[in-house]
């Protein structure tokens, strides 16, 4: 069962009205925002500790916070092409897994953002715990990256 299909069935391929009114063609789009902004955050906060210098630390705290702030919109888009795709299917195989693992990224994103406010507030660093979890919400938005890739005939299982 494919997820995702091609935006129109419009011989042109450049037809931005169709590509921007299907029910389904903006979750593969805005999922990209916070996997990247999240992957950016990561990496500055990594050249922060590595390279001692605090505004790589401000960079990523910048970037973790706008993978938090568009990790909600890219939800809302995955459970519209749910619903408008797969005239809400039951949720069962790899859709139930992409589903609770892009859940519990967008978790992770979260937590991790509150986590790091605290931290800057206070002025300490993040620690171990911090790169931890970091490297955890990797692995799962990686999985479900993965999954997503699957369900829109992308990748072969």
């Amino acid at each position: 069962m494919k997820l995702f299909l091609a935006a129109s069935h419009s011989p042109n391929p450049f037809d931005l009205k169709a590509a921007l009114l299907a029910g389904h063609a903006q979750h593969p789009v805005i999922i990209h925002f916070p996997i990247a902004l999240f992957i950016a955050s990561a990496v500055f906060e990594l050249l922060a500790v590595w390279r001692k210098q605090p505004v790589f630390a401000t960079v990523a705290y910048y970037n973790l916070l706008g993978a938090a702030l568009t990790a909600p919109l890219a939800i809302a888009t995955g459970l519209g092409a749910w619903r408008w795709q797969l005239e809400g299917a039951t949720l069962k195989g790899n859709l139930l897994l992409h589903m609770i693992c892009a859940l519990t990224s967008a978790s992770l994103i979260f937590f991790l953002c509150w986590m790091r406010s605290r931290l800057r507030a206070k002025g300490i660093p993040p620690r171990v715990a911090y790169f931890a979890v970091t490297l955890l919400a990797l692995m799962v938005i990686t999985l479900t990256g993965h999954l997503g890739g699957i369900l829109s005939g992308v990748e072969t299982p």
